[in-house]
């Protein structure tokens, strides 16, 4: 978040702060840039507007992501690193969508936006294959098979994986997945890495951070918390300083 001011982060936080997570990736995306109507950002392909979200978080090059991820077997967080010009690379190798033929049916789709995810979210509350019928219903354009035309819910399930797989080549930053190893119990598992959410955490500890710091300053100095964010980090790593020593 080195590329937000401090008012500025704090600002974005409390307009994304009670919002679900899908909206609030696309607050977290028109702050990244360039400016975009809410439309527009929720049109994007889920990679392109991660991509952005990667971007708002700015860390610099060969830089890693640091997470965890909770093993299904135990419950015992495992940590692993996302190298981030690798996650963006992914985004420029994303590509149009071509039609999947498969098994005698020919499928034209487009690829999954935010919409999507939320309209999955909202109706499938959990229940995977609900979800994945949503995304088929919206995003399968056209579906003929041998015997005509198809709905895409009701596509074979050879022809759904055939469709999952160039989803997933089309925009390969949508989907994150890191293979992990508990460090308690030895399970191997798969880790979906959300980068909405990771961004989110990072902001929201950012905001956590100039708030306490906000309180310290005031509580030292009388401050105003405009007063107090309009220092420099430095200068106000500073201040923070003499005030825990107990003043000047």
């Amino acid at each position: 978040m080195a590329g937000l001011s401090a008012v500025a982060a704090l600002d974005l936080w409390e307009a994304a702060e009670r919002l679900p997570a899908v909206e609030r990736s696309l607050v977290l995306a028109a702050a990244a840039g360039p400016p975009a109507g809410a439309d527009e950002l929720a049109r994007l392909p889920l990679g392109r507007r991660d991509a952005l979200l990667l971007r708002l978080r700015d860390a610099p090059a060969g830089h890693a992501l640091e997470a965890t991820a909770a093993c299904p077997a135990c419950g015992e967080h495992a940590e692993f690193s996302v190298d981030v010009d690798a996650l963006l690379s992914r985004e420029r190798q994303s590509q149009p969508p071509a039609p999947v033929e498969e098994g005698g049916f020919v499928v034209v789709w487009r690829a999954p936006d935010s919409r999507d995810v939320a309209a999955a979210a909202e109706a499938a509350a959990g229940d995977a294959a609900a979800a994945e019928r949503v995304l088929l219903a919206r995003c399968v354009e056209s579906a003929r098979g041998p015997y005509g035309e198809v709905e895409g819910p009701e596509l074979p399930a050879a022809v759904r994986d055939a469709l999952a797989r160039a989803m997933a080549e089309a925009d390969p930053l949508a989907e994150v997945l890191v293979d992990l190893v508990c460090p308690a119990c030895e399970t191997p598992f798969v880790a979906d890495l959300d980068i909405g959410a990771f961004v989110w955490a990072a902001l929201s500890a950012r905001a956590g951070r100039l708030m306490r710091e906000v309180d310290v300053l005031a509580r030292a100095y009388g401050w105003t918390e405009a007063e107090a964010l309009a220092l420099g980090d430095g200068r106000r790593a500073a201040y923070l300083e003499l005030a825990r020593e107990g003043g000047p």
